[in-house]
């Protein structure tokens, strides 16, 4: 069943880390969201008509959470809900390396 409005507002730092990295793109990501897209396509609780997404319009996404499979599979501190795979990192230890990756960026 997807999630109500304040069950998503509560994992809004992942949801927006997912946003971020779908739209700055960084390899190590795109290796790790590519290997979680191939078990999400392979899974029988995509949703790939839209019927289950939290936001409308943003399928494929999960029948389980209802979030969309672009930003959910680019959130390492995400995990799958049906147990499909785990988080990387934790939300701080993300956090961090954003910001260690952003201060390098700034001193280049």
């Amino acid at each position: 069943m997807a999630k109500t409005f304040l069950e998503v507002w509560k994992q809004k730092g992942q949801i927006l880390e997912g946003i971020k990295n779908a739209v700055f793109k960084q390899e190590h990501i795109e290796e790790i969201a590519s290997k979680r897209n191939e078990v999400c396509q392979s899974c029988d609780l995509i949703d790939r008509t839209g019927d289950k997404c939290f936001m409308p319009g943003t399928q494929p996404c999960c029948g389980v959470c209802g979030c969309s499979l672009q930003f959910l599979q680019r959130s390492l501190s995400s995990k799958c809900e049906a147990g499909k795979w785990d988080a990387v990192l934790s939300e701080e230890e993300a956090d961090a390396l954003d910001n260690h990756i952003n201060s390098d960026n700034e001193n280049v």
